[in-house]
C-alpha cells in the first residue's frame, strides 16, 4: 500500500485483483482503495485539473488491471523467447568459432604435410642420381668384327 492508501501489486499473484470487483467491496473500500473511481463497466468522469491522478485511478479498475497483467504476461513471454534466442545465438557463435579454429588448424597441418612431402620428394629425387663412385649402368658391348 502506498502513502495514498492505494493497493500495490504484491508480486505473489498478478493474475487476480487483490479484492474481487463486487458492489459490496466497492461500497466498503470506496474511500480508500482501488474501486473508488470505478463504476460497473464504465469509468465515472471526475473533472479535475490533475489528469495524472485521474489516470492512476482509472488504471486501478479491475478490467484495466486485467489488461495490464495480460500485457505483462505477454511481455514476460517475449522476454523469455528473446533470452532463449540469445542463448542459442551464443551457442551457435561458439560452434562457428570452434569450426573456424579447426579449419585453420587443418589448413596449417595441410601446409606442414605438403612441405614435408615436398622435402621428402626432393630427397628421393636427389637419391636417384648416381653417386660419383657408384658403378655405372652396364653398357652394351660392341661386337668386334674380325678382320
Amino acid at each position: 500500500m502506498d502513502e495514498n492508501y492505494n493497493l500495490l501489486p504484491h508480486g505473489v499473484n498478478f493474475q487476480d485483483a487483490i479484492f474481487p470487483d463486487t458492489q459490496e467491496n466497492r461500497r466498503m473500500f470506496s474511500s480508500l482503495f482501488q474501486f473508488s473511481n470505478c463504476s460497473q463497466g464504465q469509468q465515472l468522469v471526475t473533472f479535475s485539473s490533475d489528469w495524472e491522478i485521474q489516470e492512476d485511478n482509472r488504471l486501478m479498475c479491475s478490467s484495466v488491471q486485467r489488461a495490464l497483467f495480460e500485457e505483462e504476461d505477454h511481455v514476460k513471454k517475449l522476454q523469455q523467447k528473446v533470452a532463449a534466442l540469445e542463448k542459442r545465438n551464443r551457442q551457435l557463435r561458439e560452434r562457428v568459432k570452434k569450426v573456424r579454429r579447426s579449419l585453420r588448424q587443418a589448413r596449417k597441418t595441410g601446409r606442414h604435410l605438403e612441405l614435408a612431402n615436398r622435402k621428402l620428394s626432393e630427397k628421393l629425387a636427389a637419391g636417384a642420381r648416381p653417386h660419383l663412385n657408384a658403378p655405372g649402368p652396364e653398357r652394351a658391348r660392341a661386337a668386334f668384327l674380325r678382320g
